[in-house]
């Protein structure tokens, strides 16, 4: 059944019983209230809570001024990143779908359903007991505060007396603002330690093996059912214990067929494929584009040369100049057969120069060295098979930053982190699941629990992280709306120029709305930019 069809189902289940219990005055007999479809639940237990955590007044002081400094920062770095997204979108084919831009789990495809709740509940809940919190600690009134739900739990409230909290202080206002948005981030990060430092660093391997990254679309290997994931442990009768196990093991008969051994989901498979190396890619007005190579194919022979690896590639290419034409063997998947096979539209290919190449991709890592060199235009991947470790994903994971040499590292790092479950791993799960098993500290806990946990808390941080970068933007009503709007107030003050209320008011209202429209087109122009 469609997801939205079921989605609208539920919903309209939910209106029915909403509109029954009001009907019977259930919601008045429980403190609870309705705004829309919508229901509010109002409680003071909560409320008296949140007045015995306010009373440590030194805690929360320091902690107000951090909050403020976090979320100044986060300011400065999410608009940054929305600048630097705007100057990538026309370079983007196809336009990211709304239902991307909203964080709500069920409406989001990559938010799972249980696990979205989970985080979106957590980062919501701490997200407005941080703002009741420096509520009392300006000694303004708490009116309300509670839970809302929309089918499962979407919210939380804590109502501050409006007249008190705009007659405070700027400071006392500002800390209001800021505990949420930066209480999100800070919990985003200690959960982020727990995910990394203690869950993904306490697992190992099942088994050794040298892992699938990727498999070549329409290579051998694809066609024989082996998938991303799988872990190859033999080729040809050759055990593979690791990545460099693969890499140094040559076809000793390029285009003849080879067992290939693996497990995938806990089960050991066998595929008989095409041994050789693989194009992966090929770039167009390119020597391997120009003489017929697709993606998929195997590379058999060039210049009369067998290809038993890619090292073997880099010798045969290491012998011919630019511009000469060479005979080539490859082989691709006959639909009528079922099987590879010489292709015989493919006989010669003439190579273009390295140099070209790079001065019109990648001009900053050209060289001179390259001018006159061989080159394909295109990757290659013996056996079609991107590989790594089979301690890839848990090392990844585990540290995430490892190895990062500046601060474009760093940045490459985090959106990595970030985009998980653009890549199919979050919530993670098998084939991936499979390959590892808690050890350590954590080896007694059954597998099922160790990955619920694992998953949890990296949705706790995500949403969390998401929430808190989301409400740091300067356009109110967000809370960095009202933070940028009480910091510009304070600057203007330190001018030293006189403004009476009206004009500082005025200008301020310009300088905030004009922000605001500024997100606003910044985040609608990655939806409707790659269409011109």
């Amino acid at each position: 059944m469609n997801g939205y069809l079921i989605a609208l189902i539920v919903f309209l289940t939910w209106l029915a019983g909403v509109y029954a219990l009001h009907r019977a005055k259930w919601f008045e007999r429980h403190s609870m209230s309705l705004m829309g479809p919508m229901i509010l639940w109002k409680t003071r237990k909560g409320r008296e809570v949140i007045e015995r955590v306010a009373s440590k007044k030194r805690l929360w002081t320091v902690y107000g001024m951090l909050s403020l400094w976090v979320c100044a920062a986060a300011m400065f770095l999410i608009m940054l990143l929305l600048l630097w997204e705007a100057t990538i979108v026309p370079q983007v084919e196809k336009a990211p779908s709304p239902e991307l831009i909203l964080g709500i789990p069920g409406i989001n495809p990559v938010i799972p359903v249980g696990y979205g709740i989970l985080g979106l509940v957590v980062a919501i809940v701490v997200h407005e007991v941080a703002h009741g919190i420096m509520t009392r600690m300006g000694d303004m009134k708490i009116q309300s505060l509670g839970l809302v739900f929309l089918v499962f739990p979407v919210g939380a409230f804590v109502e501050p007396d409006e007249k008190e909290l705009q007659s405070a202080t700027r400071r006392k206002r500002s800390k209001v603002f800021a505990a949420g948005p930066a209480s999100n981030l800070l919990l985003a990060l200690i959960i982020l330690g727990l995910f990394s430092g203690v869950m993904m660093s306490s697992v190992e391997p099942t088994r050794d093996g040298a892992l699938a990254l990727g498999v070549v679309q329409g290579s051998p290997m694809e066609h024989a059912g082996v998938e991303p994931s799988s872990l190859i442990v033999s080729v040809g009768g050759v055990q593979i214990g690791n990545a460099e196990d693969f890499d140094e093991r040559a076809a000793p008969s390029p285009g003849e067929n080879v067992t290939v051994e693996y497990y995938l989901r806990g089960e050991l498979g066998s595929a008989q494929v095409v041994d050789g190396v693989v194009v992966a890619y090929i770039v167009e007005d390119y020597a391997a584009a120009d003489a017929g190579l697709e993606t998929g194919m195997v590379l058999v022979s060039i210049n009369d040369t067998p290809l038993g690896d890619l090292g073997a590639l880099t010798d045969a290419m290491s012998l011919i100049n630019a511009g000469q034409t060479v005979n080539v063997t490859v082989m691709s998947y006959d639909d009528a057969s079922g099987v590879f096979a010489i292709d015989p539209d493919v006989t010669v290919v003439t190579l273009s120069n390295k140099w070209d190449y790079y001065d019109e991709f990648d001009p900053d890592n050209n060289d001179p060295s390259y001018q006159g060199r061989a080159y394909l235009g295109g990757g290659f991947l013996d056996l079609g098979l991107r590989i790594e470790d089979s301690s890839y994903y848990a090392d990844i994971l585990a540290n995430p930053f490892e190895g990062d040499r500046n601060l474009d590292d760093f940045s490459r790092s985090w959106l990595r982190l970030i985009a998980l479950p653009f890549l199919d791993l979050a919530p993670i799960r098998s084939p991936v699941t499979d390959l590892y098993a808690p050890s350590g500290s954590l080896e007694w806990m059954p597998d099922s629990l160790f990955w619920l946990l694992t998953n949890s808390l990296y949705w706790i941080f995500w949403l969390n992280l998401m929430i808190g970068l989301t409400n740091v933007l300067p356009a109110v009503p967000l809370d960095g709306g009202y933070i940028f709007r009480d910091g510009f107030d304070y600057l203007l003050d330190k001018t030293g120029r006189k403004y009476t209320k009206d004009q500082k008011d005025r200008i301020v209202g310009t300088v905030v709305t004009a922000f605001a429209l500024l997100v606003l087109f910044l985040i609608v122009w990655q939806l409707v930019g790659p269409a011109f």
